[in-house]
């Protein structure tokens, strides 16, 4: 005769997390800083910036996976204002005119790689892409601008990378979850002049997790790096022991955001829900 033996509610939840353990969440993230934006004074809470934005909303930048759940618009950008409000990024208003423009989407940068003649999938075709998006020009491993002849140049020397090279390299053959915020300045907007100051991207690898759990969570953990310039790609890791949370502490700054509608003018690519609807389900 068997023995049964009962655990506990929060034993057994252990138990299933050692035999199944949950993905981590880790995230990269990289800003660059134009000369112009360089030349801004710092941003923070005690002293704020105020924005208006415009939203490209959900892409998919790389590889096309059909069945994806895309998160709700409408919370994504909440928690962006969330989290800038929290770095010192707040929407402005006729009592606070915006003296940036700032520029955000977010969405997949999935692999794509070439099909072979029996259907099978081949080497992968972007890689650099992603190398790219996720600064691995910082550590020398491919050039910031798209060239085909530096970009070889710098990937010759991948056979001796050290252990930060070896971490953006290994997750450039990976999916990932990706957002993209940039700032211009507002006042040469209104004259048509785009005058870029900084552009900050984040990515995570997307193995594991679904994307309307991870995005917030990819925000709150990269907002130290919006806006302010990074010698190299940083890795920050989220554990269940530490889960963030999208917090604005400063009451005020709370009670600012409750009675300010955040300015934001959508610009969504028309062809970005056509091109998902045809994406063949990835294996």
């Amino acid at each position: 005769m068997g023995i049964i033996v009962q655990f506990s509610p929060a034993a057994r939840a252990g138990i299933l997390e050692w035999i199944f353990p949950k993905a981590e969440v880790q995230v990269i993230a990289v800003t660059d800083a134009t000369p112009a934006g360089a030349l801004r004074r710092p941003v923070n809470s005690a002293n704020p910036a105020y924005y208006m934005a415009v939203s490209a909303g959900y892409r998919d930048f790389g590889g096309i996976i059909a069945g994806d759940k895309v998160p709700p618009k409408d919370a994504v950008m909440k928690t962006i204002a969330k989290v800038l409000a929290r770095q010192g990024y707040l929407p402005g208003t006729d009592e606070h005119p915006p003296s940036l423009l700032l520029f955000w989407t977010w969405g997949t940068m999935y692999t794509d790689r070439m099909v072979t003649m029996d259907g099978s999938e081949g080497p992968q075709i972007n890689r650099r892409q992603l190398l790219r998006f996720m600064g691995a020009y910082k550590l020398g491993l491919i050039s910031k601008d798209r060239s085909g002849f530096q970009d070889e140049m710098s990937m010759t020397g991948v056979m001796f990378r050290d252990a930060e090279q070896d971490m953006i390299y290994d997750m450039a053959s990976e999916d990932l979850f990706v957002a993209a915020i940039s700032a211009y300045d507002f006042a040469a907007a209104k004259r048509n002049e785009r005058v870029l100051l900084w552009t900050t991207k984040i990515s995570c690898p997307s193995r594991g997790l679904a994307m309307n759990e991870t995005l917030p969570v990819m925000l709150a953990l990269a907002g130290p790096q919006i806006g302010r310039e990074t010698p190299k790609p940083v890795s920050i890791r989220a554990t269940d022991k530490l889960k963030p949370e999208v917090k604005i502490g400063d009451p005020t700054v709370i009670e600012y955001l409750e009675r300010t509608k955040v300015p934001v003018m959508e610009v969504t690519p028309p062809d970005a829900s056509a091109a998902r609807k045809k994406a063949a389900p990835k294996k």
